[in-house]
């Protein structure tokens, strides 16, 4: 699905810090079939990964990361007014990791850890407003925040972004709710204690039992085998590098 503009509060851009751009760019160009754009010197090689010649995320050597930050994908949230944003999420027991800043060309951006120690960005768009593809085979299909404390992220986050609506749809076993914006839904909040807190970014696939066969030949880890579910083929992975994601594919039908 081509998009052009992000309600605030949604999912705009991931991009992911990377020890080694040459080795990045061989595993997720074998897994997602990306192209890459590096933005040059003067952005630090900020390298843009394209899919069908349209910008869907990005990767970068390495930054400055908050104490104990596990190696992610970095999820940024669209908003119409970043330094508001910011001051809200300050405000609600947010900590500032990159104050507000302007991005030459682009947008303006912050980078935050929530109250539960999750990071995320916001994104200001302006030039560039984010993803061009969403839902498509090597772009972003979904993200959801995973959190010890539903009660204070689902409080947290609707402060300061607004959200139309935050639906849990789970049960006692399973605390999730669907954060929409915009009249539609956008990301997912997920209450567990399995993993540290941190938003993840699921990666749409043709197919995912090829995607992980690609995965493993690339020198990438299987974390969780596949499993059918109404919203597709999921399994987790880790990339050689440390990043952990997940792809999603259609469910296989029987022969």
């Amino acid at each position: 699905m081509r998009r052009t503009d992000f309600a605030d509060g949604a999912p705009c851009w991931v991009d992911a810090t990377v020890p080694d751009l040459e080795q990045a760019r061989r595993f997720y160009g074998g897994v997602f079939g990306w192209a890459f754009a590096d933005q040059g010197a003067d952005s630090g090689h900020y390298t843009v990964c394209l899919a069908d010649d349209t910008p869907v995320a990005a990767l970068m050597p390495p930054q400055p990361q908050p104490d104990g930050a596990p190696p992610l994908w970095n999820v940024y949230l669209a908003t119409s007014d970043v330094d508001t944003a910011a001051r809200t999420a300050a405000h609600h027991d947010g900590k500032m990791i990159m104050n507000p800043m302007d991005v030459p060309d682009s947008g303006r951006m912050a980078v935050l850890m929530d109250p539960m120690g999750a990071t995320f960005g916001m994104w200001q768009g302006r030039e560039h407003r984010g993803a061009g593809k969403w839902g498509d085979p090597g772009s972003v299909a979904w993200n959801e925040l995973a959190t010890p404390d539903s009660v204070r992220a689902d409080a947290f986050y609707q402060a300061v972004f607004d959200y139309d609506e935050q639906v849990p749809i789970g049960d006692e076993t399973f605390d999730y709710s669907v954060w929409k914006a915009g009249g539609h839904e956008v990301c997912g909040r997920w209450q567990t204690t399995d993993m540290s807190p941190q938003w993840i970014t699921y990666f749409a696939v043709t197919d995912t039992d090829d995607a992980l066969e690609e995965v493993s030949r690339l020198s990438g880890e299987i974390l969780s085998m596949p499993q059918d579910t109404p919203h597709g083929r999921i399994a987790q992975v880790r990339d050689p590098l440390g990043l952990r994601f997940q792809v999603v594919g259609p469910v296989r039908t029987a022969a």
